[in-house]
């Protein structure tokens, strides 16, 4: 357990010291605030149905491919590409604790910048309290579920962030291939977006699939619950056994490399 601690110290210094993490950080948020203001301006003239606190949550998630790849690809890659990473292993620090010492660090940076974005909401609520309340920004429910399902989502996230780069030793490819998965990933959540099973209409094997792993598929509708405070408890478990699948292939990569 102390090795796990000393490398999540070590990744998380590494990243407060990184220029690209925060050039990455400061044009993602930047982006984030803009797109959010003009949709507020305009969101009475829009058919949006969720609140308007989830497009903040919706935005967070689908722009995950432009930032995470900076938060991971060089947790592995770099120490591929310099030779540090057969020293490490040779040290007392078991396979699994460097997995998830890098993951949790790149993890906790990634809620850090959501908090970031939360500000905005907090902000124009604190500015303008009386359009704030019409909005709903003063619904806690809405800011819990929303904080909850991006919690759950950007840990399986890093988590396909991690294992690109426990497979290469090359910074740009790792980055490109997160990229790549969570890039597939999302549009799976848009292509599929209101097709949800519903138990009432499982009557083949096929429906009995979608409906066990509709969050990873499905997570769009799954938004729905938690933008009001409605916790899916099956979203959270399928996407902890998701992220530990990707870690778990990325501890496997680590072990190869070190035999």
């Amino acid at each position: 357990m102390r090795e796990y601690w000393v490398i999540l110290r070590a990744e998380l210094f590494g990243l407060f010291i990184s220029p690209a993490t925060y050039v990455a950080s400061f044009y993602f948020l930047s982006l984030l605030a803009i797109g959010f203001r003009f949709f507020i301006e305009g969101f009475a003239t829009t058919d949006w149905i969720l609140p308007p606190l989830a497009s903040l949550v919706v935005g967070l998630v689908f722009g995950s491919p432009a930032l995470i790849p900076f938060l991971t690809m060089r947790s592995f890659a770099e120490e591929r590409r310099l030779g540090t990473l057969e020293t490490m292993m040779s040290a007392p620090v078991g396979s699994v604790s460097l997995v998830f010492g890098k993951w949790s660090a790149s993890y906790l940076f990634f809620l850090l910048i959501c908090g970031f974005a939360f500000c905005f909401p907090a902000l124009l609520l604190f500015l303008f309290p009386e359009q704030g309340e019409s909005l709903g920004f003063t619904r806690y429910e809405q800011w819990i579920g929303g904080w909850l399902f991006l919690m759950v989502f950007g840990a399986s996230f890093t988590s396909v962030g991690i294992f690109a780069s426990s497979v290469t030793n090359n910074q740009m490819v790792a980055g490109m291939l997160s990229f790549t998965l969570l890039t597939l990933y999302l549009s799976l959540m848009a292509f599929s977006f209101g097709e949800t099973s519903s138990p009432d209409s499982i009557d083949s094997l096929t429906d009995f699939w979608n409906a066990s792993v509709g969050s990873i598929g499905n997570g769009l509708d799954k938004l729905q619950h938690f933008s009001v405070g409605l916790v899916d408890a099956g979203t959270i478990l399928h996407q902890i056994i998701f992220t530990l699948f990707f870690l778990s292939l990325a501890t496997l990569q680590v072990e190869r490399l070190n035999h």
